[in-house]
């Protein structure tokens, strides 16, 4: 994999485990109004805590308990928001004036549409070994505790 810090996402993290060349990476995923000044008023459930395990290409000695930084390519990350979110719109879009087109039905029109994604999602998640090994992480120590 190509680090080229330019071209990465990066997330801070904490490692969990060291097994051999394996690291278990916990991050903190929010969502995107944990940023808002007005989130103390809103429902706290919007963070929650996802292992990642990662190969340590580096070779480099990571302890428990330490901070590191999740790598991602930005051509990685690009093709999982095309293939979660843009392709899956693709298809209820189609689907949705393709059906209407044909019955001029709007109900049967939306079902067979909803039907479309969730039969998208479902192939998907069958394929999702496959691109979890297309699809890998890296790690790095934080800048500065080298």
């Amino acid at each position: 994999m190509n680090m080229n810090e330019e071209h990465n996402i990066c997330r801070e993290g904490v490692v969990r485990a060291v097994d051999g060349d394996d690291i278990s990476v916990e991050i903190i995923v929010s969502s995107a109004c944990s940023g808002c000044h007005a989130k103390s008023i809103c429902i706290p459930s919007d963070r929650r805590k996802e292992i990642i395990t990662v190969k340590n290409t580096r070779h480099e000695e990571y302890r428990v308990g330490e901070t590191v930084e999740l790598l991602l390519e930005t051509s990685a990350g690009n093709k999982a928001v095309v293939l979660a979110y843009v392709l899956p719109l693709l298809v209820l879009m189609a689907l949705l004036f393709g059906c209407y087109a044909l019955t001029h039905h709007e109900l049967l029109s939306v079902g067979i549409s909803v039907l479309g994604v969730v039969v998208y999602y479902l192939v998907l998640k069958s394929f999702s070994k496959g691109m979890e090994k297309k699809i890998e992480f890296g790690v790095r120590k934080m800048r500065g505790s080298e």
